[in-house]
């Protein structure tokens, strides 16, 4: 395809080079597109009619550009602004959805040039870059935990040496206090040292994203840790009157350690019953299976609690962020930074009333000998 410049510096594409009555512009790997001034859609590629029209769209071109993409669509309105205000774009990100999943497109335009070389339209080039826009995010992501890492590994011994000296000089004049019968300043330093726990709490999770822990590896069978921290999970839930129900499928066994599995589990359940207790009650169940396909263990903790809004579910992993009045917006990065370290992952779900989180693990699984 060649390209030729306007008089104004423009770069444009004449109508020559797209093959315009014949169609011939398959050969573009990626999405191509070219529209006049009156929204009319000259050509396009498969690629192109896959991205914007759908792939179970019936296009017969040339057509009205509300004949080639929904006018209800995003797609649609950029397109036509681009068209209406007649400009070019540059590297313009557009997320299109199709069949309920979002697909991130790079999309550039140039004025499309007549036989007389007068500009005639546009035509839009569409690269799709969904796993590149994956890719940076989790690489920023990752940074950033590693950054807040290092600042806790930095100041956290520094952190905790007066608050062992402060937590020892209160009980001592708690006891004091106590002794004199003064009970309302004794009441007092029991505020004082919970709060210190508190921060020492904080310091211990700001320690988890440090720097991988020395993992203790051993094969584990999901039900069997599941049981072991069952009672506690009930005795929690009775406390908050939630409802508790396991509902665990034979699963092969996971190459883990114990404690670090047994800490993200209850951490993730810790936050279904806070949620669930905004609302006085609710179901709390967690259950198992296997993805063969895959070769994944699955667990799944679902909640009837609020619900997480859409818009905030991309926000949930970051750190520091949080919905809760008191949350420190460190649990759900701890338990994704444990269970990444484990060779899984963490999915959540949510579709405005209840959550669920699913952890998955790769499954030790004999494979037959030939």
């Amino acid at each position: 395809m060649t390209r030729q410049s306007s008089a104004s510096g423009e770069q444009g594409v004449p109508i020559e080079g797209l093959q315009v009555e014949g169609l011939q512009i398959e050969a573009y790997r990626d999405g191509m597109v070219a529209l006049d001034f009156e929204y009319t859609v000259l050509a396009a590629n498969a690629a192109a009619c896959e991205l914007l029209a759908g792939e179970s769209a019936e296009v017969v071109l040339p057509c009205e550009l509300e004949s080639f993409v929904l006018p209800v669509t995003p797609e649609y309105e950029w397109l036509q602004e681009m068209v209406r205000e007649r400009k070019c774009l540059r590297n313009h990100v557009v997320r299109v959805l199709r069949s309920g999943k979002e697909r991130t497109v790079l999309a550039d335009s140039y004025f499309l040039r007549g036989r007389e070389g007068e500009t005639a339209g546009l035509v839009v080039f569409l690269k799709e870059i969904g796993n590149l826009v994956s890719l940076e995010r989790q690489v920023q992501h990752h940074e950033k935990l590693a950054t807040v890492g290092k600042i806790a590994a930095g100041v956290a011994h520094e952190i905790r040496n007066p608050l062992t000296s402060i937590k020892g000089f209160l009980q001592m004049m708690r006891h004091e206090l106590e002794r004199n019968g003064m009970g309302k300043e004794h009441s007092y330093t029991t505020v004082m040292l919970s709060e210190i726990e508190r921060i020492n709490g904080l310091v211990g999770e700001l320690l988890l994203l440090s720097k991988p822990r020395e993992l203790k590896m051993e094969a584990l069978e999901m039900e069997e840790l599941i049981t072991v921290i069952a009672p506690l999970i009930s005795s929690e839930s009775i406390l908050h009157n939630i409802e508790f129900a396991l509902d665990l499928q034979p699963v092969p066994a996971v190459y883990a350690d114990r404690e670090m599995l047994k800490q993200v589990l209850w951490n993730l359940v810790k936050n279904a019953i806070e949620a669930m207790a905004e609302t006085d009650g609710g179901k709390l169940k967690i259950e198992s299976s296997y993805q063969e396909r895959e070769g994944l263990v699955r667990v799944d903790i679902r909640d009837t609690g609020p619900g997480i809004p859409h818009y905030m579910l991309d926000r949930i992993f970051d750190t520091f962020f949080t919905t809760k009045e008191t949350g420190t917006g460190l649990g759900l990065p701890i338990c994704q930074r444990l269970v990444n370290d484990l060779g899984g992952k963490i999915q959540v779900t949510s579709k405005g009333f209840g959550t669920t989180v699913s952890v998955l693990l790769p499954g030790l699984v004999e494979r037959n000998q030939p």
